[in-house]
């Protein structure tokens, strides 16, 4: 449902749009805890999903200079690109679902409940 219409649209899946999305919002900087805590997926998913992102040159992590316990993800000026085309498809589609009734706040908030819908199985692919 929405994850196959982000894989159509921008190649990224929902987790990956999640990610990117938490990074641009967040002026493109957020430590590893605080992405966890914004997004569905364990510890040990998050990290495999950013090495594969990382990989894909969507974004870079970064020990943080003040504790190196800590680490911080960044987004690369290519997953901004990314991010930033993939929201206005996904947006121009759930917009013609939904006509004028949502502003892109409520849009942003419905791409985020979606997605954990998705990410929960829910969308009936299981």
């Amino acid at each position: 449902m929405v994850d196959a219409q982000m894989r159509r649209d921008s190649g990224l899946t929902m987790p990956r749009y999640d990610v990117l999305m938490q990074l641009d919002g967040a002026g493109g900087r957020l430590g590893l805890g605080e992405l966890a805590s914004m997004i569905v997926l364990s510890p040990s998913g998050l990290s495999k999903l950013l090495d594969r992102m990382e990989a894909a040159g969507l974004l870079r992590r970064e020990p943080d200079p003040r504790d190196a316990r800590s680490t911080f993800a960044r987004i690369t000026r290519h997953g901004r690109t990314v991010v930033r085309k993939a929201r206005r498809a996904h947006h121009a589609s759930l917009k013609q679902a939904f006509g004028d009734a949502l502003d892109d706040r409520d849009l942003d908030d419905l791409v985020r409940v979606m997605g954990r819908l998705d990410a929960g199985g829910l969308d009936g692919a299981g």
